[in-house]
């Protein structure tokens, strides 16, 4: 399928199902995935996909056995990234601070490294690199579209792991004694391709915050590689710096 028709139709009924969602009360039940397929004319895919999202930002909700009922519409919030002189990562940086951090892995392959991940890295073109990509959720709320390359070799098992309820960088941590000691950022805006429009439910082309990212260790050495897309709602990031005498 054209992703750019992927994203169309996702688009068309994810907001035909909101529409019929606002227009329902708080605690009442949708109607059954078949009847919505029918209704909206789309397959079981595309129509989980637009409630996956809606449950993810708070306006419906799934009880096992039960069903998908309407929930009270959350207030904007934003959970804006900060950034220092300790590298924590996002994941152990925002549950730190109280908050519920979920990750959707959509993919999670074995791929040669292009030359300008290579180069990041400090590898060779085509060495094979972990690639990753997840959507993060903040308290429910989608905060990040992210795009994470890790050297393989170093490595192995990020290609197998199940990385969808914890921190990678715990995960390197933990299975590899990683100590995080830099991280390198290049801040700009980017327009979002098809891909990334669909999967943080933007229309294509919108411009995104956009954060490259490149973390060594202790030993100076490239640890991932990586570029976070940031939800329009969250499209903030702070800043504390310090000078080293007064670390």
């Amino acid at each position: 399928m054209d992703a750019s028709n992927g994203t169309s139709k996702y688009r068309a009924v994810r907001a035909k199902l909101l529409e019929r969602v606002t227009a329902m009360t708080v605690g009442e039940r949708l109607p059954s995935e078949a009847e919505l397929c029918r209704e909206f004319e789309v397959s079981r895919i595309t129509l989980r996909h637009a409630v996956d999202g809606l449950v993810q930002d708070g306006r419906l909700a799934r009880e096992h056995g039960r069903g998908t009922f309407v929930t009270e519409p959350r207030s904007g919030v934003h959970y804006p990234e900060h950034f220092t002189d300790i590298v924590t990562g996002f994941h152990r940086q925002q549950t730190a601070m109280g908050r519920d951090v979920t990750t959707r892995v959509l993919r999670q392959e074995l791929v040669p490294a292009t030359d300008a991940i290579a180069a990041q890295l400090g590898i060779g073109a085509g060495e094979g690199v972990v690639e990753l990509i997840r959507l993060r959720f903040v308290n429910g709320q989608l905060h990040q579209h992210v795009v994470t390359y890790l050297p393989h070799a170093r490595f192995p098992d990020v290609y197998t792991a199940d990385l969808s309820g914890g921190s990678l960088f715990g995960f390197l941590h933990d299975r590899y004694g990683v100590e995080f000691a830099r991280n390198d950022l290049m801040v700009r805006v980017e327009e979002a391709s098809p891909e990334v429009a669909l999967n943080l439910a933007v229309e294509p082309g919108l411009r995104l915050l956009t954060i490259d990212s490149t973390v060594a260790d202790t030993a100076d050495i490239p640890i991932a590689f990586g570029t976070a897309r940031h939800a329009p709602e969250n499209g903030e990031i702070s800043l504390n710096l310090r000078s080293e005498r007064h670390a």
